[in-house]
């Protein structure tokens, strides 16, 4: 009388564990661009959050933005920030376009966030 063996072949497992590994590497990658996503959007968060900063530092600090650059560096989120204030003047002469540019301190010469508003003369309502 035969014997009936009961379990899987080498070559069952073989082909298992090959899927196994496949469904692995598609997980780590798909993990490793998640948390790539997460840092840019951390980073993107934090720019932003200097930006405004400076443009509301802008607004309280003075009556009407100067032409000049200003520049200076901040620390926000355990990391350091660069940031450029811009004053443009633009065709109405009550106006001035405020330009903050923020960028992370550790790769100066790649822009994180830049962000761009309108100001109106003070007395310019009189």
């Amino acid at each position: 009388m035969r014997k009936i063996c009961r379990g899987f072949t080498l070559l069952e497992v073989l082909i298992a564990l090959a899927i196994f590994a496949t469904a692995g590497a598609a997980i780590l990658q798909a993990s490793g661009s998640h948390l790539r996503a997460i840092a840019q959007l951390e980073e993107l968060t934090l720019a932003s959050m200097v930006a405004n900063n400076q443009l509301q530092l802008a607004q309280i600090n003075r009556s009407w933005p100067p032409r000049e650059l200003e520049q200076g560096e901040v620390r926000l989120g355990e990391r350091d920030w660069q940031w450029q204030l811009r004053a443009n003047v633009v065709p109405d002469q009550d106006l001035r376009e405020l330009v903050v540019t923020v960028r992370a301190a550790e790769a100066p010469e790649q822009i994180v966030y830049q962000l761009k508003t309108y100001v109106g003369r003070p007395d310019a309502a009189n």
